[in-house]
């Protein structure tokens, strides 16, 4: 079976991705970019169809009801077969899937088994910082999933970066091989609840959408999944084909081409609320503050990551280090 790779967005589209410094770490070591199973994400919305094309894809329902309404006593012999025909009919229905065609009665199979077959690298077309992201993907500890922030994730605030790139150079230098299917498209938002993807849509379309509830983050999604013609989904106890493959990491064949900036995260807000404290005890101005808040100890880190591994790229500190005017000193006319 031939692979498919389909670029559905721009390849001069600007995207970024937020993360730790420890999985930068990995990124520039291992020389290559980690893909996440969709059944390892925390939203159990993820590659799942909308309530809407559940009869598209199942034929459960159909089966029930007629479990639930048998004939009545005394139905004749050519009653029963015309029952039996019905039954033949929903049973050896198809629906378009990942994989190709399907049978409706592997549907639940298939809805709770899919996941697991495809392989994921998020990344943002946000033109700006976003606070959310930050906490979300670059720190460990604001958007853990601990009952309480824990020591370990505390320790990783201020300390993770942003890589902005575009999508042709991500593409260009992924190490794409003939044993996966490849695709990059923007995340539709939808309401799970009232969206219905049409029937040609139901193979790929759940893959790149999301719940409105993340809509936020602008997402660009570039997906993997093997490129095999035997995958089964039976709804048959043991006949389902299973993944054994927890992620896939793709070689980049050159990192320094790969990554075209890296912005630094903002130092803690418990730091930068003392730095500011000291530094207007000292100037009685917040002229030359920002200076102050550029997250040192993070650069001296990257940049040794970097010249370590042999890239060379531009690093810039986080524009949410700005601060706001107070005084003569701190105007600045927008408009020269």
């Amino acid at each position: 079976m031939k692979s498919k790779k389909l670029v559905g967005v721009s390849r001069d589209l600007i995207v970024r991705r937020y993360m730790s410094l420890d999985k930068f770490e990995k990124l520039l070591s291992t020389g290559g970019l980690y893909f996440a199973r969709f059944d390892s994400f925390s939203d159990k919305l993820e590659g799942g169809i909308t309530s809407q094309n559940y009869p598209d894809v199942s034929c459960a329902l159909e089966l029930f009801d007629l479990a639930m309404n048998p004939l009545p006593r005394g139905t004749s012999h050519s009653g029963k077969e015309v029952v039996k025909d019905i039954v033949g009919e929903v049973s050896n229905s198809t629906f378009e899937g990942l994989y190709g065609t399907h049978k409706r009665i592997d549907g639940d199979d298939y809805l709770k088994l899919v996941s697991s077959w495809l392989y994921a690298s998020c990344w943002t077309d946000l033109p700006h910082e976003c606070q959310a992201m930050w906490s979300l993907y670059g720190v460990t500890g604001t958007g853990c999933d601990h009952p309480e922030c824990c020591v370990q994730c505390e320790s990783t605030h201020g300390m993770s970066i942003c890589i902005e790139t575009t999508v042709g150079s991500i593409v260009d230098n992924l190490q794409l091989e003939e044993e996966y299917h490849f695709s990059v498209q923007k995340v539709d938002y939808v309401n799970h609840k009232t969206t219905k993807f049409g029937s040609g849509e139901l193979s790929t379309k759940p893959f790149f959408s999301k719940a409105k509830h993340f809509s936020y983050e602008n997402e660009v999604r570039f997906v993997l999944w093997p490129n095999k013609a035997n995958v089964c989904f039976s709804y048959k106890n043991g006949e389902s084909t299973i993944n054994e493959q927890s992620h896939v990491l793709l070689g980049v064949k050159d990192m320094g081409s790969l990554i075209k900036k890296i912005i630094l995260s903002p130092v803690p807000y418990s730091s930068a609320v003392k730095i500011r404290e000291s530094h207007l005890v000292q100037y009685q101005t917040l002229l030359g503050l920002e200076e102050n808040l550029s997250n040192k100890i993070l650069r001296d880190k990257v940049v040794s990551l970097c010249k370590i591994n042999g890239v060379h790229v531009e690093i810039v500190d986080s524009d949410m280090n700005q601060i706001g005017t107070s005084d003569c000193y701190t105007y600045v006319d927008g408009h020269k």
